[in-house]
């Protein structure tokens, strides 16, 4: 398993469990609602920071590799 599967699956987990949790948690619907956005907001960001990282590995990487040719 590579860690950016890993790191995946970390996030998609946290998310499935997150929204379930707000499913099944005995509040009204508009506190329910509420919650599952402010969470898929969250998450959003979340997978933004994530890409923002990778993105800046890659770059990283590709420069390493030019240099070297």
């Amino acid at each position: 398993m590579t860690a950016k599967g890993f790191l995946i699956g970390m996030l998609v987990g946290g998310v499935v469990g997150a929204g379930t949790a707000l499913l099944f948690a005995p509040m009204k619907g508009e506190e329910t609602r509420r919650k599952i956005a402010d969470t898929s907001k969250s998450a959003t960001e979340k997978v933004g920071r994530v890409a923002s990282g990778v993105k800046e590995r890659v770059s990283g990487v590709r420069e390493t590799v030019k240099q070297a040719m």
